[in-house]
């Protein structure tokens, strides 16, 4: 009872943990795709505008080269000394600054005129070597070391030639080379606001070795994410986006590169942190789950308790009575309806074995008046015979034969005539039938008999005058009318519990039909049978015994007869 309920609970609750669990995925996959949809539109708004600032350093760098005062002294028109070259230098040196300012970022514009072989900065100490402004030269933005006021700071640097055919070997023929130096303060400051809001750690990557963070960013963690996923697989791809495990936790990666550098945004924000009220929800669903099955189980534990183990007591109580132990009484004490019903089924108990009680003595009266009555049924023409052939030897001055005959027939009638008890054993049946035997073959001389019959089974107790009626009729209706001389082998087979006493003779036995007929009738309640002797025997073995007893006829290998009186070893009392 309580494993079916147990296992109903399970299948209430397993749709509803599908059903939840398909909700929640849902929501997680919604909730992601929310996320990557937002992270990747911030990463290319900041991308957007990282490469828009950049683009408004290199135009200023391209009005530098239009600047007629600048485009003068590109050409080689510079005074050589005094206060004429200063004012040139210092007015060149407030333009740059002016651009410098108007950007709103840090950056350091630089020039340097080969023909005059004059460099000029936003920065004095940014261009202190014109050879190495050189040998540094670069069409394209690369991060760069550059020293401010004697401080070297990581910046983008980015070279323009006027003019811009000139070939990038031969520098010093162009008329200037304009550097711009994008200080990577100014990135950082951006990631800052990129990362304002939220709890992602955003860098500007290149390599393991080109990195520019935010000021607030984990760079543990960063680093850690570079060591176990090597970023140059996922940059090498204008976009990507992936989930990495760190430390037990996942994290969404994004990379975005961008179109004008040789450089990648990567975004890397907690996917725990950011699922975290889901996670607290679903974790809350399985507790109650858990309880709500708990309370199931507790349930069911107390629907057995008091209402199933009662039912069993019950139907234990019943099989008792069905096994036939109908005084079984049931010790119970429970304080509920049940009590009363156990004290019901205790009281019908009783009467029920009170009444079998009194039903079992009447049976065996009536069982006693019924053997007796089978009893009585043995022919008293025997005994006329008897005297019959005692009056003829008498006459005929037989007296040895008359003295046998009469000791015979007293040993006899001795044990048939005694009433005070309906059963015998084996060895007092067998010596009535050897009396029986020896009186006919004093009459007919010409019977002879064998018994083969263990020690063991001749104490076994059976009802009264049951071998000697299946002689008597092997020896009248198979024996006595033939010439021949005539055979009777009692023999005795226990086998475990099952007991057989079978009588064969070479009488004259009986035909199929007759055969088939005797079976038919012994086992009639009523008898109708003239072989009364059979159906007696047979109906007195069931009534001891029980139904698994009685008497088996069969074609003997002897010629006539094969009797089997069967029956099962019993206690009686």
């Amino acid at each position: 009872m309580i494993t079916k309920v147990i296992l109903l609970i399970v299948l209430i609750l397993t749709p509803i943990i599908g059903l939840y669990a398909y909700t929640n995925k849902q929501s997680v996959d919604v909730i992601e795709e929310q996320i990557n949809t937002r992270n990747e539109e911030k990463l290319s708004y900041f991308l957007t505008q990282l490469e828009s600032t950049l683009d408004q350093n290199m135009m200023y760098a391209a009005l530098a080269t239009k600047d007629p005062e600048i485009r003068n002294v590109g050409f080689g028109n510079m005074p050589e000394s005094g206060y004429d070259r200063q004012n040139v230098i210092q007015s060149i040196q407030d333009k740059l600054a002016l651009f410098s300012i108007t950007n709103q970022v840090m950056n350091i514009i630089s020039i340097y005129f080969p023909r005059s072989d004059l460099s000029i900065s936003t920065v004095s100490s940014a261009l202190s070597d014109p050879k190495e402004f050189i040998d540094h030269y670069t069409p394209t933005w690369k991060l760069n070391k550059v020293d401010v006021n004697g401080v070297h700071m990581d910046a983008f640097s980015r070279y323009f030639v006027t003019p811009s055919q000139v070939d990038s070997m031969d520098l010093m023929s162009s008329e200037m080379i304009i550097r711009v130096d994008f200080l990577t303060k100014n990135i950082s400051n951006l990631l800052d606001g990129f990362t304002l809001n939220g709890n992602s750690d955003a860098f500007f990557y290149h390599g393991s070795d080109q990195v520019v963070y935010s000021s607030k960013a984990n760079i543990g963690l960063i680093r850690q994410v570079m060591k176990d996923y090597p970023l140059d697989q996922f940059t090498s791809n204008s976009k990507y986006r992936t989930i990495v495990k760190i430390d037990g936790k996942k994290y969404l990666l994004y990379t975005l590169a961008s179109s004008k550098m040789d450089w990648s945004m990567v975004d890397i924000e907690p996917l725990d942190e950011i699922l975290q009220p889901v996670v607290h929800s679903r974790n809350l669903f399985y507790v109650m789950l858990v309880l709500l099955f708990l309370f199931g189980i507790v349930s069911a534990f107390l629907l057995y308790s008091h209402i199933q183990v009662p039912i069993r007591i019950l139907i234990r109580g019943v099989e008792q009575m069905k096994n036939k132990n109908f005084a079984y009484q049931i010790r119970s004490r429970r304080k509920n309806e049940f009590q009363s019903l156990f004290d019901s089924f205790n009281g019908m108990a009783i009467e029920i074995d009170q009444l079998l009680k009194r039903v079992y003595t009447e049976e065996v009266r009536s069982r006693e008046a019924i053997m007796k009555q089978l009893q009585s049924q043995i022919n008293p023409h025997f005994l006329y015979n008897c005297l019959a052939y005692i009056v003829n030897m008498a006459k005929m001055n037989k007296n040895q034969l008359v003295i046998a005959m009469a000791h015979n027939l007293g040993d006899y009638y001795k044990y048939t005539t005694r009433n005070e008890s309906l059963v015998s054993t084996i060895q007092m049946e067998m010596d009535l039938a050897v009396s029986y035997m020896d009186i006919m073959n004093s009459q007919l001389e010409k019977l002879h008999y064998t018994i083969a019959i263990p020690e063991g089974m001749l104490e076994l107790k059976i009802p009264r005058l049951l071998i000697q009626p299946m002689i008597e009729n092997a020896i009248v209706h198979g024996l006595e009318e033939r010439e021949e001389e005539g055979l009777i082998t009692i023999t005795g087979i226990v086998e475990a519990n099952n007991c057989k006493l079978v009588i064969e003779d070479n009488g004259s036995g009986l035909s199929s039909d007759a055969l088939h007929m005797l079976r038919k009738t012994t086992g009639q309640e009523v008898n109708i049978s003239k072989r009364t002797g059979v159906w007696n025997v047979n109906h007195r073995l069931k009534y001891y015994f029980g139904d698994h007893s009685g008497v088996h006829i069969d074609h003997s290998t002897l010629g006539g007869l094969r009797i089997e009186l069967y029956w099962e070893i019993v206690d009686k009392e």
